[in-house]
């Protein structure tokens, strides 16, 4: 129940901070054609200049998702492999720690450190 809880939180502050991210470029984006592209084009365009937006928001979006995309794929690859490689080779799995784990070991470190404050 606490973990499916973490986990929840954990996408709805990964979410949170994609839409701040997303705002603070779509403001960047609005400001460059606004100072660098607009004095270019003739007054009445605005339209223009809104198709011209769509656009590169567009093709900033293709770019970034194909770019996660081919990252997501060189990763699952080189999963497969090591899970082939270990399959193969019978290898240890590698160690899982869990939170209750390390809550107990934090729990007897700090007894451990009270016990020497005191001697």
């Amino acid at each position: 129940m606490v973990r499916t809880v973490l986990e929840k939180m954990v996408d709805l502050a990964t979410a949170g901070f994609g839409l701040v991210a997303a705002l603070a470029w779509n403001d960047l984006i609005k400001q460059v054609i606004q100072d660098f592209i607009a004095p270019y084009v003739p007054k009445g365009w605005g339209l223009f200049s809104m198709v011209l937006y769509a656009l590169v928001v567009t093709a900033l979006a293709v770019w970034v998702t194909s770019y996660l995309g081919k990252l997501v794929a060189i990763r699952k690859d080189k999963e497969e492999d090591r899970a082939e490689g270990a399959a193969l080779d019978e290898a240890p799995q590698p160690l899982v720690l869990r939170s209750e784990d390390i809550e107990e070991a934090i729990f007897r470190a700090m007894v451990r450190f009270r016990k020497m404050d005191k001697e």
